[in-house]
């Protein structure tokens, strides 16, 4: 607030303490009810807010675990070797997959 602004915020407020107070009794009442009725639903609901924060944590939790989980990879990602594992006729390659692995690597390499 500068000070220019204080003679215009002491009239407002000189204002609405005149209508205040010509306020009749049911409008006062009604108004104090609700006010009233503000505040003890505010109070009623702050009891939740431990749980509320707890249940944000375990998700977030949650949701950071799987994200890392992720990135795990499993033997046998090679589309190739799925292949060769869905197939099952040739046991015998599927064991030596790693000499096969070896000599296709060694080929490229010369």
């Amino acid at each position: 607030m500068n000070i220019d602004d204080k003679p215009f915020v002491d009239q407002v407020r000189n204002t609405l303490d005149q209508h205040a107070e010509a306020l009749d009794e049911v409008t006062a009442a009604r108004l104090a009810a609700a006010r009233r009725n503000a505040l003890d639903s505010k109070s009623r609901h702050t009891h939740w807010l431990p749980v509320a924060a707890l249940s944000a944590i375990a998700a977030s939790l949650l949701t950071v675990a799987l994200l890392l989980n992720q990135d795990v990879s499993l033997p046998g990602d090679d589309p190739e070797a799925l292949e060769l594992v869905a197939q099952s006729e040739d046991l015998e390659l599927i064991e030596e997959l790693d000499f096969y692995d070896w000599l296709d690597t060694t080929q490229a390499s010369s």
